[in-house]
Order: structure tokens, then sequence, then C-alpha cells
């Protein structure tokens, strides 16, 4: 999603998730799963972060188009934007590569 903020606001937000930690998969493992309760990007910064159910995260730079296409890719499969909140699965691939499952009907179940 791209970020809401423009101006002044962009610049404090964008300089706020620069000191974020990186969101990260601990080592020895290749899946990590939380809660994402929303996601923004700015394309001109190259930089994209996630609200989870523990903090706010920088994401990784390979997610940036993930988190710029996630809303409209959650159109074309669920037949609407409001994705979040929503369980995520991130994957580690062995060639470096991310992949991202969203699981948006999980909480409409609970």
């Amino acid at each position: 999603m791209q970020t809401p903020f423009t101006g002044v606001n962009l610049t404090r937000q964008l300089n706020e998730v620069r000191t974020l930690r990186e969101f990260r998969i601990d080592e020895g493992y290749t899946r990590r799963r939380t809660m994402l309760k929303s996601v923004y990007a700015d394309e001109g910064s190259g930089l994209a972060w996630a609200e989870t159910h523990n903090g706010t995260w920088r994401l990784p730079r390979v997610l940036l188009p993930w988190a710029l296409d996630v809303d409209e890719r959650a159109k074309a499969v669920l037949g609407h934007g409001e994705v979040f909140p929503c369980n995520a699965l991130f994957e580690r691939m062995p060639d470096g590569s991310w992949e991202v499952e969203i699981f948006p009907d999980v909480l409409e179940r609970m």
C-alpha cells in the first residue's frame, strides 16, 4: 500500500522508518508467521514497513514490490483490497528472495 503521508509528514515518517529494526527471519529458520495490522511503502525512498502485533518493522528492500502491490493483489484474489488485519507467512527462499502468503480469511473465522 502506498504511504498515506505527504510533504513534511512523509519526510518525518520516512526518517522514523529508517530507524526501525528490520523484519527478519531468525537464523536457522526459513519461515516466520505474524499478524499484520498494515503495510506501507514509499517507492521514491525504497522503504517499506509493516505494523504487526508486536511492533512496527522496516521490511527488507526485496519486499518493496510486494508492499506496493499488496492491495491490488488482494483485489484480484479476494475481490476487495481490505486485507488487513491478517495473518501472514514470510518465507526466505534458498536463492535469497522472499515469498509472502497472507491469510485474510483466518480472522473472519475467529
